[in-house]
């Protein structure tokens, strides 16, 4: 077992802003280094607030969104969707973020009555920013319309377009070229009342690190992280993001399913036992937002949520031991095509 992958009670606590008590409704936003003074936001409450549920403050979008957020990935048909927003939005949970085109048209479905509860991040995939044939403002103003159709609804809160995708696409760089144009098919989306805010989806550091850099029309940045994964230290991208004032949105918490490798065969209630504290131990990094989890059914809603629910509880021996073995053998266990996750070890 290494050294580095322990995290002590005390520790846990320290570091983690959930034990603070701090992101309440109308709690101050933690200053970062070198920024302006905090602000003081209010939770919506009309986009399904919970008094257990924490909420953080999005970056300079200035919403305040659910530590856990849902992610659009195990949809199983319209009824199953249905179920699952419906108790999403009685637990509190207020952002979803759906990748997939056929993700968009389910959930659009699904919403009904409900789309103006929730703020809605949404992508366009099989379509990425490195597929350079489709990479066009006439593409991508044609899936800003088809979202828009799909979630029945004149405006969307935040585009984010997805950076890459495909596994042997992990490392590609994004052109100057295209993120020109998505900025410039943002604003005019954003002055014609389709699109609130402009995110990106990436999968490659080294793109976040560019983005943040130099493309302040960016208010969000979604990337994975891990249960195991640590803030570079001195140059990290979260205190990077963090100080241009961009949210956070981290997915992929179970490292794509390896987390849970050897746990699905002892049944549902060893994966039960450690996914929460797993979320929970993604949130002790108080730059990140909210973290995104696709769902099969609400009995796992209610497991992800005791992540925010219980953020005033330390992590018992138990869950500490538990989270210990599957640091231990995360990425001593990844398959070739997952070796790109090394790459988030450190942000």
């Amino acid at each position: 077992m290494m050294e580095r992958d322990k995290l002590s009670r005390r520790d846990f606590l320290k570091r983690s802003s959930l034990a603070l008590g701090g992101f309440a409704a109308g709690a101050l936003t933690p200053p970062s280094p070198g920024s302006e003074p905090a602000k003081t936001v209010q939770v919506d409450h009309a986009h399904n607030y919970n008094p257990k549920m924490g909420y953080r403050r999005l970056g300079k979008t200035n919403i305040m969104v659910s530590e856990i957020g849902l992610g659009g990935h195990w949809g199983t048909g319209l009824k199953n969707r249905e179920e699952v927003l419906t108790r999403a939005a009685e637990l509190g949970m207020n952002y979803l973020d759906t990748n997939m085109v056929s993700e968009c048209e389910l959930y659009g479905q699904a919403l009904k009555g409900m789309r103006d509860k929730w703020y809605i991040g949404f992508a366009s995939c099989p379509f990425t920013l490195t597929d350079p044939e489709n990479v066009t403002a006439e593409v991508m103003r044609k899936h800003i319309e088809d979202a828009l159709k799909n979630y029945r609804t004149e405006t969307l809160d935040i585009w984010r377009p997805v950076g890459t995708t495909y596994q042997e696409d992990q490392t590609a760089q994004l052109e100057d070229r295209v993120l020109d144009t998505v900025v410039a098919v943002f604003d005019k989306a954003r002055k014609e009342g389709k699109v609130r805010w402009l995110g990106i989806a990436v999968h490659n550091p080294t793109n976040i690190r560019h983005v943040l850099n130099n493309y302040p029309s960016f208010s969000v940045i979604l990337f994975p992280y891990f249960f195991v994964t640590q803030d570079k230290p001195g140059d990290s991208l979260i205190s990077l993001a963090n100080e241009k004032d961009v949210g956070v949105i981290a997915f992929k918490a179970f490292g794509g399913g390896l987390a849970f490798r050897g746990l699905r065969e002892r049944g549902r209630s060893g994966l039960d036992r450690v996914s929460a504290a797993m979320l929970k131990k993604v949130l002790a990094n108080q730059g990140i937002s909210s973290v995104l989890s696709g769902v099969a059914d609400t009995l796992q809603l209610e497991i992800n949520v005791r992540a925010s629910y219980e953020r005033m509880r330390e992590l018992t021996s138990g869950e500490l031991e538990r989270l210990r073995r599957r640091e231990a053998i995360f990425f001593a266990n990844v398959p070739p095509e997952y070796v790109w996750l090394k790459k988030w070890e450190y942000v």
